[in-house]
C-alpha cells in the first residue's frame, strides 16, 4: 500500500553572502539544534545570474568554496553550490540599482537548491542530504546582502 506522505523541512543553516567589491564575501552557520556542526567562512566563489525572456524571473548559479572557522585544515574545506530562481519584483530591482531609498525584500521571492561536497569526516552528512533554501535581499545600514535560510529535505 501507497502513502501519501510528502517531505517535510528541518532547518540547517543561515547563508549571508556580501556581492560587492570589497572581499568579505560572506558566512554560513548551522541553525541551533541542527546536528552538521557547519560555522564556515566563504574564502571565494562566482556567481551567474540570467533572466528568463519572460523578464519576470532570474536564474542564479553561486558556486563556492568555504572554511570551517575553528579549523582550517585541508579536510575541513567545502564546496557549497546553489542553483535557484529568483522572481524578479519592483523591490529587487530598486537594490540592485542602489536606490538610497529601498528595504529589503521578504522570503519567499528567491528559491534554491544546495548542494556541498567535502572530504572532512564531521561534515560528510552534507554530501548525502538534499537542501532548499529561501532568501531576501537584504539592506542594512547601507551595506546589500542575501540572506539564505537553508533547510534539510526530510523524507
Amino acid at each position: 500500500m501507497a502513502t501519501n506522505q510528502f517531505p517535510s523541512l528541518e532547518s540547517a543553516f543561515t547563508v549571508r553572502l556580501y556581492p560587492g567589491k570589497d572581499y568579505n564575501i560572506g558566512k554560513i552557520t548551522s541553525e541551533s539544534g541542527f546536528k552538521i556542526p557547519l560555522d564556515a567562512e566563504v574564502v571565494m566563489g562566482s556567481d551567474m545570474a540570467g533572466t528568463a525572456p519572460t523578464q519576470t524571473h532570474t536564474h542564479i548559479d553561486v558556486n563556492a568554496i568555504l572554511r570551517q572557522v575553528q579549523n582550517r585544515s585541508l579536510w575541513d574545506t567545502l564546496r557549497y553550490k546553489h542553483t535557484g530562481l529568483v522572481e524578479v519584483e519592483e523591490a529587487l530591482v530598486a537594490i540592485l540599482a542602489g536606490d538610497p531609498k529601498t528595504k529589503s525584500t521578504s522570503f519567499g521571492k528567491a528559491l534554491s537548491h544546495v548542494t556541498f561536497e567535502t572530504g572532512s569526516e564531521p561534515l560528510k552528512e552534507l554530501g548525502t542530504s538534499l537542501f532548499v533554501g529561501s532568501a531576501r535581499f537584504v539592506i542594512e545600514d547601507g551595506v546589500f546582502s542575501i540572506e539564505t535560510n537553508v533547510s534539510r529535505v526530510l523524507g
